[in-house]
C-alpha cells in the first residue's frame, strides 16, 4: 500500500546569544590561532509587508533571522530545539525613513487603516559559525513580544511576518497558495564538503570543513513577506479514558485528568473527597508513575512501556471494527485556551505572557480563539495538485494538522534540578526521543468540548470521502475548521535519535522502537489475522516531499519486515508540542505553568494557594501549563520488557 510520510518535529526555538563579528586571537604569539577559524553569513534583509508599529520614537520589534543545521531543521521539518546562531536587525535599522509615533502608547497603522505594503532593505551579518549546511528562516517581529529563552514568546505571534532564505519564485505560484505548502529552503553552506561515507543513503547532507582563513558566505538575501494570520495553537493537556463496549461496538471517551487542576492526593482519596477509590491509583494515572502521589506534577495520561494495540482495521469504515482499534490507543484532549479560572485567561494575556488568547466563541474564522484543524496535503508534481495525504497505517484515515509530539524530558525525580519540568532531552550523551500522535476531526465541532466528545477513527475517516461533513472543497483546498479543541490518539512507538550531536556522523537520522512489530486486525479476530503496527514500506513506498526516509533509518541489521527494533520504550515524563505547518507552535509545560526555582531566582510555586506565584520574584502562575501537563511512560504491566528491554539507541549516545 502507499504509505505518507510521518512528519517528525519536536521542539520550538530555544535561541542562543550571538555576535555580528568573528573573534580574533589578539593573546600571545600573533603567528598562533587560538581561536580557530569560523564562518560568517552576511547579506541583506528583504521585508515587504504591513507599515510597523512604533512607540517612544522608536519602531517596534525586529527582524530576527535563525541559523539551523540544514540535516535538523526547526519544526515542522525537523527536530531542532535550539538555533546554531541568529542576529536581531532592529526595527529602526530596518526601517530609516518610516514616521515613528514620539508618544508613550503604541501606534499601529494597520489599526488606522493603512494597509498598504512597505518594502525596506537593510544589511546583517552572523558569526561564528562552524562548518556546516544551514538553512535561515526569519521572521519581523511585528507585535515586539518575541523572547528567545522563553517558550511562551519565542515564535511567531498573529500578526508578524515571516520568510528566510526561500525560493521566493516558488512560493508565489498559484498552486502552492494553500495552507500546507511548506517553503524550500535555500541551502547556505560555510566550508568545503567532504565525501560521504560508501553506502550512505540518498539525500545525506555531506559534513564539512573550515579552510584555514575562514569562510564567508555572501550577498545572501532573506526575503520576509508572508503575514502569520492564526494565532499560536494554545492549549492545556486532558488525559482520556477510552471504554469498549462489544455489544454497541461503541466507545465511550471521557475526560479523566486535566491539567489545569491538581490531582487528587491519597489523602484526599481516603477521606472521600476524590472520585475514585483509595484502593486503586487515578483514573488514566497507572501506579507506577514516579509521580502518582503528588497533585501538582502527577501527570494527565500515562503509557505502559509494553503497550501493546491492534493493527489498523481492513475496513476503517467498520463502524466497530474502527472504534475496536482505537479503544486501544491512549487518548489526549488538548483544549483551547488555559482552562482554571477567569484570572488564568486574564492573567495569560497579561505580561510577561501576553497570549494572544480569546474565547472560543464557534466562530468559522479559524484566527480567533480557537485551534485549527484541517487535513493535510502532498503536492503531486505530475498532477499539479494538492491530494490529500493519509497516515502510514491506513490509506483511508487522513493525516491532520496540527500535529502533536511528545518529546522526552530530562530525568530529574524529585523535580530539583528542574522544578518548573521544563528541559527537552537530547544531547552528546542522550538521545532525543518523540512519540508521534494521530489527530482527529472533532465529531461535534459546532459545540464547545464537554466530557465526552465524538471525535473518532470512523468519523474522521467518513468525512474524508464525503459522508458528513468534507474535508476539502471543491477546488481541492483543505477546509479549515475553527475547534475548540483536538482529540489525539498517541502510537505505540517512539523515535530515537541519537546521532544528531555528533558532529562526525552526516547520518542524523533516527530509529523506530515499538514493543510489538504486529497486531491483530481490528475487525478480523476471528479468526485472528496478524498485520503490522509499523508498516513494512514505510521507508521504501513512493513518498511525497520530505519522504520518511530521510528522517528515519533502518535499524540495525535490517532486512525486511517492519523497520523497526521491537523493544519496550523508555521510561519518562514527555512534553506535549502542537505545531502548525507555517512553524507556529504551542509546548507543555512552559515557564508560565511553575516557577523555575531559586537557581534562576524565581523561588518555587506556591502550589497551595488558589492564586499561584513564585515565593522569590512574584509574578502570576498558571497552572494548566505547568509539570502535570505531560505524559508519562511507565513500567510495563506484563514481564515482556525483561526480554525485549528499551534499545540502547533510546537510552545513551555510544
Amino acid at each position: 500500500m502507499r504509505t505518507s510520510r510521518w512528519i517528525l518535529s519536536v521542539g520550538l526555538i530555544g535561541l542562543v546569544a550571538c555576535t555580528t563579528e568573528i573573534p580574533t586571537d589578539t593573546a600571545g604569539d600573533p603567528t598562533s590561532r587560538e581561536i580557530p577559524a569560523s564562518g560568517v553569513i552576511r547579506g541583506a534583509v528583504l521585508y515587504t509587508g504591513p507599515h510597523p508599529c512604533s512607540q517612544n520614537g522608536h519602531i517596534v520589534g525586529s527582524a530576527l533571522v535563525l541559523v539551523f543545521d540544514r540535516r535538523n531543521p526547526p519544526p515542522p521539518n525537523g527536530l531542532a530545539t535550539t538555533a546554531v546562531n541568529f542576529v536581531a536587525v532592529t526595527g529602526d535599522l530596518l526601517f530609516p525613513n518610516e514616521p515613528r509615533w514620539t508618544g508613550s502608547s503604541r501606534y499601529c497603522p494597520l489599526d488606522h487603516g493603512i494597509t498598504d505594503d512597505v518594502t525596506v532593505t537593510a544589511p546583517f551579518a552572523i558569526s561564528p559559525l562552524v562548518a556546516g549546511s544551514y538553512v535561515l528562516e526569519s521572521f519581523f517581529d511585528y507585535t515586539g513580544n518575541f523572547l528567545p529563552t522563553f517558550k511562551f514568546r519565542n515564535l511567531p505571534e498573529k500578526g508578524d511576518v515571516g520568510g528566510g532564505v526561500i525560493d521566493a519564485a516558488n512560493a508565489l505560484l498559484p498552486v502552492n497558495q494553500n495552507p500546507n505548502y511548506l517553503p524550500h529552503f535555500l541551502p547556505v553552506d560555510i566550508g568545503t564538503p567532504q565525501a560521504l561515507p560508501a553506502g550512505s543513503a540518498p539525500g545525506l547532507i555531506p559534513s564539512y570543513t573550515m579552510p584555514s582563513s575562514g569562510y564567508v558566505a555572501d550577498n545572501v538575501n532573506v526575503t520576509i513577506g508572508k503575514v502569520f494570520t492564526t494565532t499560536r495553537p494554545y492549549f492545556y493537556a486532558q488525559g482520556m479514558n477510552v471504554a469498549f463496549d462489544m455489544t454497541t461496538g461503541a466507545n465511550a471517551v471521557t475526560q479523566v485528568q486535566s491539567s489545569d487542576a491538581p490531582l487528587c492526593s491519597l489523602t484526599q482519596q481516603k477521606s472521600g473527597k476524590c472520585p475514585f477509590s483509595s484502593s486503586s491509583p487515578p483514573p488514566g494515572i497507572l501506579g507506577t508513575s514516579q509521580d502518582v502521589n503528588d497533585p501538582n506534577y502527577a501527570p494527565v495520561l500515562t503509557i505502559p512501556q509494553d503497550i501493546q494495540v491492534l493493527a489498523a482495521p481492513t475496513n476503517t469504515l467498520d463502524t466497530k471494527g474502527g472504534a475496536l482499534f482505537e479503544s486501544k490507543f491512549p487518548h489526549l484532549r488538548l483544549v483551547w485556551g488555559v482552562g482554571g479560572s477567569p484570572m488564568d485567561l486574564v492573567n495569560a494575556k497579561a505580561s510577561p505572557f501576553n497570549m494572544q488568547i480569546a474565547p472560543f466563541t464557534n466562530s468559522t474564522d479559524p484566527a480567533t480563539g480557537s485551534i485549527s484543524v484541517w487535513v493535510n496535503q502532498y503536492f503531486d508534481s505530475t498532477s499539479q495538485s494538492w491530494k490529500v495525504q493519509t497516515i502510514p497505517e491506513n490509506t483511508v484515515l487522513p493525516e491532520m494538522w496540527p500535529l502533536v509530539v511528545l518529546s522526552k524530558l530530562v530525568d530529574d525525580p524529585g523535580h530539583s534540578n528542574d522544578p518548573a519540568s521544563l528541559t527537552a532531552q537530547g544531547d552528546a550523551t542522550h538521545p532525543v526521543v518523540i512519540m508521534q500522535g494521530i489527530t482527529l476531526v472533532g465529531g461535534n465541532m459546532a459545540m464547545p468540548s464537554g466530557a465526552t466528545d465524538s471525535d473518532s477513527v470512523v468519523g474522521t475517516a467518513s468525512d474524508l470521502i464525503g459522508f458528513g461533513t468534507s474535508l476539502t472543497d471543491k477546488n481541492g483546498q483543505p477546509v479549515i475548521f475553527a475547534q475548540d479543541h483536538v482529540t489525539v490518539m498517541m502510537r505505540p512507538n517512539v523515535i530515537c535519535f541519537d546521532t544528531l550531536f555528533d558532529s562526525n556522523n552526516p547520518d542524523k537520522r533516527g530509529v523506530i522502537v515499538t514493543p510489538y512489530l504486529q497486531g491483530m486486525t481490528a475487525d478480523t479476530l476471528s479468526p485472528p489475522k496478524m498485520a503490522d503496527i509499523v508498516p513494512s514500506d514505510l521507508l521504501t513506498a513512493p513518498e511525497p516531499r520530505a519522504s520518511v526516509a530521510n528522517l528515519v533509518k533502518p535499524p540495525p541489521g535490517y532486512m525486511s519486515g517492519p523497520p523497526a527494533i521491537p523493544g519496550c520504550l523508555p521510561l519518562g515524563r514527555y512534553s506535549i508540542n502542537v505545531v502548525y505547518p507555517n512553524g507556529q507552535a504551542w509546548t507543555v509545560p512552559n515557564e508560565a505553568g511553575a516557577c523555575t526555582g531559586d537557581a534562576t531566582g524565581e523561588g518555587s510555586t506556591t502550589w497551595g494557594q488558589s492564586m499561584l506565584t513564585c515565593t522569590v520574584q512574584s509574578r502570576n502562575v498558571i497552572r494548566s501549563q505547568g509539570p502535570r501537563a505531560v505524559v508519562e511512560i511507565v513500567k510495563g504491566t506484563t514481564g515482556y520488557c525483561s526480554s525485549h528491554p528499551v534499545p540502547q539507541q533510546c537510552l545513551t549516545v555510544q
